[in-house]
C-alpha cells in the first residue's frame, strides 16, 4: 500500500496570496469607478497590478501546464485592458472574474 501524497503547500499559499491581491485590485477599480480612465489613475492601476503579476508568476511556476496556461491567458487579457486607451474597465472586470473563477477551481482541485 502506497502512502497518499499530500498536496504541496506552496501552490496553495501562492494561490491564496494571488486571491488576496486580486481582491485589493478589484476593490480599487470599483472605488475609482470611471476615474480609473484618467491618465493618472491609469498609472495607478498599472502600479497596483504589479503585486498580482508577481503572485501570478509565482503560482504559474508551480502549476501544471494546463492550469498555468489558462492563468497566463487571463493575465494577458487584463493587461491588454489596462493598456487600452482609455483602459477597458468592463474587459478588465470580466477577465478578473474569470481569473478568480480559475483560482477557485484550482484551489478546489488541490484540496480534493
Amino acid at each position: 500500500m502506497s502512502p497518499e501524497v499530500e498536496p504541496s503547500p506552496r501552490p496553495i499559499r501562492s494561490l491564496l496570496g494571488l486571491r488576496a491581491a486580486l481582491h485589493v485590485y478589484r476593490t480599487t477599480i470599483q472605488v475609482l469607478g470611471e476615474q480609473a480612465r484618467e491618465p493618472d489613475r491609469r498609472r495607478e492601476l498599472l502600479t497596483l497590478w504589479r503585486p498580482c503579476q508577481e503572485r501570478l508568476d509565482a503560482l504559474t511556476d508551480v502549476l501544471p501546464v494546463e492550469s498555468a496556461g489558462l492563468l497566463r491567458l487571463l493575465r494577458q487579457e487584463i493587461e491588454d485592458g489596462l493598456l487600452d486607451d482609455p483602459p477597458s474597465l468592463p474587459a478588465i472586470a470580466d477577465a478578473l472574474d474569470a481569473l478568480e473563477e480559475a483560482c477557485e477551481q484550482i484551489l478546489l482541485d488541490a484540496t480534493i
